[in-house]
């Protein structure tokens, strides 16, 4: 299948379950995704077999046995639907949660995952549009774009919008980033692992002797999918099983983000149901990144007598306390970027004073960067920055803002592709040197102490503090001085005339 056509296929079944009252998108993801999972063990047990044949080796299947009636080429074509219904609806995903010893990610999957299909003709339907999808002759790439496609839903999903960033919002602060190979990476408000998956294109891409596309996006935005071909095989290892770490408190987006990660090819080891600010005491608060990447949570107050004594400002307000779980985290020479509501760079309150006074003291803040109202729209109209900032064990100097004015998409509540106003290219090209424009400026650590610590960009606009910014030559503005000065002249001249007659 293309990847025009596995895309059809999916709205296929997303509409399916829709047109049968299934109408929220978390839940008709959770269903897809089990059954993709069914067929796709099958297909990898298959490819295990033969490969033991070839090496005159012997490989005990999962399905051996009195497990054989657990192959998705069994149960998917029993003539008796309502059969098929009560099988897997009161076997099949018992099995997978409890009889599978060796497919942790699977296990971990189903642990939690709730059987929502209303009948057999349902089920039938979608198991017969499934049945048709080889997995194991599709690229990662191409079924890692298949869910993306499927889950880019969820951004019409009302209160669970929340865990989806916008894609080219998350690509945007990953390049500036610039995560490498052998670092770390960690995002503690994981989603959909929009993030990590982000940055796991962004290494291969930066390791690849030639690309597999390079995409230009609706909103005039491009990227490169690399392959990774300059990796070696213990890069390879590190990668796949040692790099990656993603947490949720919400059960409903670790089961989205480890079959994301499965289908981009990717293991999800590291990935699980995790508080990362509140709950016992576990061997995670002990553990540092290279890299953190994350969309914490805007809205959200936490009872102060269950955080991790790890954090460092005790606060209610949950963006405080994750930004402060962050800097807390940071490796030494480690980078940070993060999406916080625009409220933490300005707010009065005792506890936002305090994490930016942090950030300035403690890390090297190196980029605020002001998105336009409404990026998170339809589902979320709250204005909204990224920070970027580094430990590089001395206080920050400069802070360079941007204030983005247009993301590549028309302002409102339905918002559509509009490649002509676009200024993330530009937040991307200036980035390296810290260029001035009139949409970017550098600003001294002093003058933002004197400023109560405010991070918000609007505060430094240079023209807002009386500052002009010598975009010309002092000789071409001393020309045009001169001339406004002789026509005054003249002016003056021709008013004494005129008064004397």
């Amino acid at each position: 299948m293309t990847k025009d056509e596995l895309q059809n296929t999916v709205d296929k079944l997303a509409d399916k379950f829709f047109a049968n009252g299934v109408v929220t998108p978390t839940t008709y993801i959770e269903q897809i995704s089990f059954l993709f999972f069914a067929k796709m063990l099958e297909e990898e047990e298959n490819g295990r077999i033969q490969a033991a044949k070839l090496a005159g080796k012997n490989y005990k299947s999962i399905f051996d046995g009195k497990n054989e009636k657990y192959r998705w080429s069994i149960w998917s074509v029993m003539p008796d639907t309502q059969a098929m219904f009560k099988f897997v609806r009161d076997d099949l995903i018992t099995f997978f949660q409890t009889g599978i010893q060796d497919h942790e990610d699977v296990k971990k999957f189903f642990l939690e995952v709730h059987f929502f299909i209303p009948d057999a003709i349902l089920l039938s339907e979608v198991v017969d549009i499934i049945s048709k999808i080889e997995f194991s002759k599709i690229d990662a790439d191409i079924k890692g774009d298949m869910y993306e496609h499927l889950t880019s839903r969820l951004a019409t999903a009302g209160r669970i919008g929340s865990f989806r960033t916008p894609r080219h919002i998350i690509r945007t602060i990953v390049k500036m980033v610039d995560p490498k190979i052998g670092q770390t990476i960690c995002d503690p408000a994981c989603g959909t692992a929009g993030f990590l998956l982000a940055a796991y294109e962004h290494i291969k891409s930066q390791n690849s002797k030639t690309t597999l596309e390079y995409t230009t996006l609706e909103n005039g935005d491009s990227y490169q999918k690399g392959k990774g071909d300059l990796l070696g095989e213990k890069d390879w290892i590190k990668l796949e099983n040692e790099t990656f770490w993603g947490f949720d408190v919400t059960p409903d987006s670790i089961k989205i983000a480890i079959m994301n990660m499965l289908l981009h090819g990717l293991a999800a080891k590291n990935v699980y149901r995790r508080d990362s600010l509140a709950g016992t005491a576990d061997p995670e608060e002990e553990m540092s990144w290279n890299v953190i990447l994350a969309n914490p949570p805007f809205a959200g107050d936490v009872s102060v007598e269950r955080l991790r004594s790890v954090l460092p400002i005790k606060a209610k307000d949950s963006s405080v306390l994750f930004v402060g779980l962050m800097i807390e985290s940071l490796k030494p020479g480690g980078t940070c970027g993060v999406i916080v509501n625009e409220g933490l760079l300005f707010g009065r309150n005792k506890s936002g004073v305090a994490l930016r006074k942090m950030l300035l003291e403690k890390m090297d803040l190196q980029a605020v960067v002001s998105l336009p109202q409404g990026v998170f729209n339809p589902y979320a109209g709250v204005k909204t920055s990224f920070l970027i900032f580094k430990n590089t064990g001395k206080p920050t100097q400069k802070v360079w803002f941007y204030e983005v004015e247009n993301d590549g998409y028309t302002k409102g509540t339905n918002r559509k592709p509009d490649p002509t106003k676009n200024d993330l290219p530009d937040v991307l090209s200036k980035w390296p040197e810290r260029k001035i424009s009139d949409k970017s400026w550098l600003v001294g650590v002093e003058k933002i102490k004197e400023n109560d610590f405010i991070l918000s960009s609007s505060t430094y606009k240079p023209e807002d503090l009386g500052e002009k910014q010598n975009l010309r030559e002092p000789k071409e503005i001393f020309i045009e001085i001169g001339k406004v000065n002789q026509e005054m002249q003249k002016t003056l001249l021709g008013l004494k005339n005129y008064v004397g007659n």
